[in-house]
């Protein structure tokens, strides 16, 4: 097993304590200070501890108007600069790896994960092939008729597909225009594994294709989820077992959703995906083709993709359990999006799922807990009736 040195000094160690239930759930012992309930010094941190879905819209909105204020178009990084990319093959073949590759994985990660809240991998093990046959058989099924596409609806927003401005992040995330009041965009879900009973079997080749990519994402994540409590732990100066933060919520499967954004007349000035932050823990998104912008150093960039790269991006969850250390990462799908752009984001502890206590914030010595304890599922459904209208979901029970 491999012992991250930590970028800061060792404080205090975090003993792992057994809950006496049937399901054995693991959690470090907290290393916060203050009680759940406690008292908080301003309005805004008894915000952020008491109601977390309230608390990051008004962070979203603040962030953007910032951005939008230096410009709200997105730009391409300067000449000097690249996007960065790690390539996180040490952790995806340890027995060929020494301690030294898997540290400069978890350094890279461990930096933009506290500011931006974004990267790009390679060395993930997944074959163009495979991206290939995933995006001709997406473009052949959103090719086809409306209502051919609907027979493969299942009335949830989760499984199957959804039509073309069905959803709406602006229940969250407000916008002034008109336009921009739904999502422009249909997708297609399908949560891990393929067979649970709530997915939809899409046609033999799509179906196929995504449980082929769903499949090896599994490694993926795996690995990247490793690589964010090495981290976490090098950050706070605890001890972390490598798998915890993939084994904290071992019951919670990944959700896949094909989503394309096709042009539509009367809606080429419209955002096609307003700003927001993913709701979960991490996200892993495939997509070669231009229209993902985030925000960067304060204002809008726009993310490239190069062939085979991945993108991983923080959700708020890992924002909560990291007590603030790990970003939110920020981004939409921009105005300028390529015409009948396909992506391929993949909510990992999203899926079919039974319920889970949660965690509280890990914390290092000294520091308070700006969040309660939460799960995926509970912060999910803190939002989940300005998506739905209050309709059942994959997530109940």
């Amino acid at each position: 097993m491999i012992i991250i040195k930590n970028l800061l000094p060792i404080t205090a160690l975090c003993a792992i304590v057994v809950d006496g239930s049937a399901e054995y759930v693991h959690q470090p012992k907290s290393l916060c200070s203050s009680q759940e309930g406690m008292e908080a010094s301003s309005e805004e941190s008894a915000t952020m501890i008491s109601e977390p879905h309230k608390y990051f819209p008004r962070q979203i909105k603040h962030i953007v108007n910032v951005a939008d204020a230096i410009s709200p178009d997105a730009i391409g990084l300067p000449d000097d600069q690249s996007y960065p990319v790690i390539d996180i093959s040490p952790w995806l073949n340890p027995s060929i790896s020494s301690d030294e590759e898997k540290e400069d994985v978890v350094k890279q990660v461990l930096e933009e994960a506290t500011t931006s809240g974004s990267f790009n991998i390679i060395g993930h093990g997944i074959d163009d092939a495979l991206f290939e046959r995933l995006y001709t058989a997406a473009r052949s099924f959103f090719s086809m008729s409306l209502e051919q596409k609907m027979g493969y609806s299942s009335g949830n927003n989760l499984a199957g597909f959804v039509a073309f401005r069905n959803e709406s992040v602006a229940s969250i995330h407000k916008s002034g225009s008109p336009k921009e009041q739904k999502d422009l965009r249909e997708t297609f879900s399908m949560s891990s594994p393929t067979n649970n009973d709530g997915n939809v079997e899409g046609p033999h080749d799509f179906h196929n294709a995504i449980s082929e990519y769903i499949e090896q994402l599994q490694s993926v994540e795996k690995a990247t989820k490793q690589i964010f409590t090495a981290a976490l732990s090098s950050a706070k100066g605890i001890d972390l077992p490598t798998t915890y933060l993939k084994d904290v919520e071992e019951d919670a499967t990944g959700l896949l959703r094909a989503s394309s954004y096709p042009s539509t007349p009367g809606f080429e000035d419209a955002t096609k995906l307003l700003p927001h932050s993913d709701l979960g823990t991490i996200t892993i998104v495939a997509s070669s083709e231009e229209g993902l912008e985030e925000i960067r150093d304060g204002r809008w960039y726009k993310v490239p993709m190069g062939r085979g790269e991945l993108h991983v991006s923080v959700g708020e969850v890992y924002t909560m359990w990291s007590n603030g250390l790990f970003k939110n990462n920020i981004h939409r799908v921009g105005k300028e999006a390529r015409k009948d752009r396909i992506s391929f984001p993949y909510f990992t502890s999203q899926g079919k799922r039974t319920s889970n206590p949660g965690i509280s914030p890990i914390c290092s010595d000294g520091e308070e807990p700006r969040f309660p304890r939460t799960s995926t599922v509970d912060h999910l459904r803190k939002y989940m009736d300005a998506f739905t209208g209050g309709k059942d979901d994959l997530w109940d029970d």
